[in-house]
């Protein structure tokens, strides 16, 4: 199992679309859906997690947890993006976390059916807890041969609804991870699976992704939304997409610069994961350094228009247990309590 906290203050509401307001008490629980929790419940089926193979959760399995889930305090589950991704394997895996989409007008069959899209939701409102669904909205993706040039192997006509090539940034590698031009027209992917980018400058590319969202929220009453790789979608639409989807978004933003995190959150997003304490905060209950933590938590509410919307956490899907980072596994329990205390501090 997987799992990472996010801890965000506010009011509650289960009478409309989820707001910002609305999700700031909510504690969430992130299961990247393959690797929870299984239809038939096993906890013994063969699981290649090294191999970064499927390993068979659902959101059946899901739902077959939720009193765990509720118990340990969450009122909230976040789960994987559920859109269809592509097929076949590279050396190091498997669409298992599903974030190489290939179809945005299919679910991925591995995870489940419509129905039991639907069933999760109805499980999840009627304990009064939400649902955020993780969403790709950069790029799509396609294996090719090993070592091959992605500008000329990459077959567009096999996306869906982007299957022409002018739906896409020319193929691009990114040379400068900092500089965000580069970061934000070229692909994000290898030689082994490109993730061609999708060009979100492009009004049409951008009314297929928030019809898409719009129609996703509805269907499945989704309650919020994490936008993935939120740093390498052009600026602009991040800002038209959350506008414009009806519930609360959060975006990753991978940055440990306060500067950084605050200029997103004032001109383009109003939430992002809380990277610049993530970092501070893994300093403080690996290597000691407490006053470093205490200052980042005074310049974030210093510069942040709304430090609390921010997502705090302890670990996600992208890094490590703060449990793998020391031999004494009682650094989780007061890291988890700072969270809580980060946000609290107005």
């Amino acid at each position: 199992m997987m799992s990472f906290l996010l801890a965000l203050l506010g009011l509650v509401t289960l009478t409309s679309a989820a707001s910002t307001a609305d999700w700031k008490p909510r504690v969430v629980y992130q299961t990247m859906t393959d690797r929870f929790a299984r239809t038939d419940n096993s906890t013994t089926s063969p699981c290649s997690t090294k191999d970064g193979l499927y390993c068979g959760g659902t959101w059946r399995g899901t739902i077959n947890h939720l009193d765990y889930i509720e118990g340990m305090g969450f009122d909230a589950v976040m789960i994987s993006p559920i859109i269809d991704n592509i097929k076949g394997r590279v050396s190091y895996g498997e669409a298992y976390h599903g974030y190489w989409p290939l179809n945005f007008d299919a679910l991925n069959a591995r995870f489940g059916t419509h129905q039991d899209l639907l069933d999760l939701s109805d499980a999840l409102h009627a304990r009064g807890m939400y649902l955020m669904m993780d969403t790709v909205i950069n790029n799509m993706a396609q294996i090719i041969p090993n070592g091959t040039d992605p500008n000329k192997e990459v077959d567009y006509t096999v996306f869906n609804p982007f299957n022409n090539k002018d739906y896409f940034h020319p193929y691009c590698k990114i040379t400068d991870w900092n500089n965000f031009t580069d970061a934000q027209n070229c692909q994000t992917g290898d030689l082994n699976v490109p993730l061609p980018d999708l060009y979100t400058e492009h009004e049409d590319v951008q009314n297929l992704l928030i019809d898409w969202a719009k129609k996703a929220i509805k269907t499945y009453s989704i309650d919020g939304l994490r936008i993935d790789a939120a740093k390498h979608v052009d600026s602009g639409f991040l800002t038209r997409f959350c506008t414009n989807v009806g519930v609360f978004s959060t975006g990753e933003v991978l940055e440990g610069a306060v500067d950084i995190i605050s200029h997103y959150q004032a001109e383009y997003i109003g939430s992002m994961p809380n990277y610049p304490i993530y970092f501070q905060m893994l300093q403080a209950f690996t290597m000691g350094n407490t006053s470093a933590l205490a200052l980042e938590v005074e310049a974030m509410k210093q510069s942040c228009p709304d430090v609390n919307a921010l997502v705090s956490f302890s670990e996600n899907h992208d890094k490590p247990r703060i449990g793998s980072m020391s031999n004494d596994t009682a650094v989780c329990k007061p890291a988890l309590q700072q969270i809580i205390l980060t946000n609290q501090t107005d």
